[in-house]
């Protein structure tokens, strides 16, 4: 089957050799009085020609290119314009014996032996090939780039999909050591947060494994775990959250925020004279968005524990924005003995 771009590129051949046949044509040093005699002259040459150009650009230059060697293109480039030229040496053969039966007419000029012929016509069929050829490699070239694209492509969804995978065993872990725990002490609040949960996974069932999500359905999704850290924490905690979104309707792709918002949450610690903390915001202006989420702990040895279990979702993370947003995004953790915060700024 015929390729759009392959048959963008026949067209072209068809049509420079139409527009170089012409000017042979015109400027053609022939002087046989009939047109017969003057397009057998003109023609069988350069049939030769078209037909062993045609055959290289189509059938030799997609294999040699193919094959990733430089040295080969060459080899094939050369090989053609020899055979080129005894081609042409044999066309001047052929019309000498037609001149000779009387089908046409010829002038009566010198032929060139076989390596005079050869050694004039080579030069010429290889300047022929380099041209053509270079115009088939540009567009073998374009088909290479068009499918290293589609490669990478392909490998950048099979890479997000895994990362995305693997967040969900360690959430759902999360989700029946809550439940179980709350199941324990409070029936009510543990079938609350188990309906919140069902909710959650919907999300990640439905949303998580597309490619984008709208922003508005990420901050329900959000909001929807927030509440149920407010259940689970009671009155142990203060949660402060702020909303400043420009456009709801903003695609991102799912799941960024929800590794930063889980770490605090999980590792967030209280004074034993108060209570602790964490702050979420959201600011979106145009094309960034800015999360930031911060939550209070207690000594050195509480951050050092929460780096080195949070590192794999981290880790994760930051792979998936690698791979989404390139050099889109900037994601900042910081540090004391008293707090932790991640900020994580998208341009979408």
């Amino acid at each position: 089957m015929i390729t759009e771009r392959l048959r963008h590129f026949n067209a072209l051949f068809c049509l420079l050799w139409l527009i170089i046949t012409t000017v042979i044509w015109t400027v053609s040093d022939y002087q046989q009085h009939d047109l017969f005699s003057k397009t057998i002259s003109v023609m069988v040459p350069l049939g030769a020609l078209i037909l062993s150009t045609y055959i290289l650009c189509n059938l030799l230059l997609p294999q040699a290119v193919g094959k990733n060697r430089g040295y080969w293109t060459v080899l094939v480039l050369v090989s053609m314009a020899l055979v080129q030229g005894v081609l042409l040496y044999l066309c001047e053969e052929l019309l000498f014996f037609l001149g000779q039966s009387g089908v046409i007419v010829l002038d009566t000029e010198p032929r060139d032996t076989f390596w005079v012929s050869i050694i004039n016509a080579t030069p010429i069929a290889l300047l022929l090939n380099l041209g053509f050829g270079g115009l088939r490699f540009f567009y073998e070239h374009a088909k290479l780039s068009e499918k290293h694209h589609v490669l990478q492509k392909s490998l950048l969804e099979s890479q997000v999909a895994a990362l995305q995978a693997q967040i969900n065993p360690h959430f759902m872990f999360n989700v029946l050591n809550h439940i179980h725990i709350l199941m324990q002490r409070n029936v009510d609040k543990s079938s609350t947060l188990l309906l919140k949960y069902a909710d959650m996974l919907r999300y990640q069932l439905y949303e998580g494994n597309k490619d984008s999500t709208y922003l508005k359905t990420e901050i329900a999704f959000i909001n929807n775990f927030i509440e149920i850290e407010q259940i689970r924490w009671d009155n142990r905690l203060i949660i402060d959250t702020c909303w400043n979104i420009g456009d709801a309707q903003t695609r991102i792709s799912p799941l960024l925020f929800f590794t930063l918002l889980e770490n605090a949450f999980k590792f967030v610690s209280r004074p034993e004279d108060g209570k602790g903390f964490v702050k979420v915001k959201m600011d979106q202006e145009e094309e960034c968005i800015v999360f930031f989420v911060e939550n209070s702990v207690s000594g050195s040895n509480l951050v050092d524990k929460n780096e080195g279990n949070s590192g794999l979702g981290l880790s994760n993370l930051r792979k998936r924005l690698d791979l989404l947003y390139a050099e889109r995004y900037k994601l900042d953790i910081v540090h004391t003995a008293e707090w932790y915060s991640a900020t994580l700024l998208i341009y979408v």
